[in-house]
């Protein structure tokens, strides 16, 4: 399993700069080293260059927890309206900016027990499902 990361924020124009900025300080912790790459799509209608995010692969609790602290002490380092997006591939996303970690414990949780072997990839029952008879 792998999540999407990418950055939101900043000049017009500065994104594909600061992904290959994050991209160099992540690889420079352990627990990441070799699990982030960079990823650029071809430019969709109406947008003016390639598209690039970074992918985190072979996740598990030691890689997530890294990326959460190194990248919400990269965005202090940055700017303050800078923030990162990290997206599991259920749709579930995390926002780290430079202030606060908003919905981190959570999407933990679930890159956790997505990341067990022989669990279900596919999204579980919610809160208000009916178990059935």
């Amino acid at each position: 399993m792998s999540v999407q990361i990418e950055v939101t924020g900043g000049p017009a124009g500065s994104g594909t700069t600061l992904i290959r900025d994050l991209h160099a300080w992540l690889q420079r912790e352990d627990g990441l080293r070799g699990r982030v790459r960079l990823r650029s799509e071809p430019p969709g209608p109406g947008q003016m260059g390639a598209m690039t995010e970074l992918i985190l692969t072979t996740v598990s609790s030691g890689t997530v927890a890294a990326l959460v602290a190194s990248a919400q002490l990269w965005v202090k380092q940055r700017r303050a309206d800078l923030s990162i997006v990290v997206r599991h591939p259920d749709g579930r996303e995390v926002e780290i900016d430079a202030q606060q970690i908003s919905g981190a414990e959570e999407f933990i949780r679930t890159v956790l027990r997505d990341s067990e072997p022989g669990a279900d990839s596919g999204p579980g029952p919610g809160p208000d499902s009916d178990p059935g008879p």
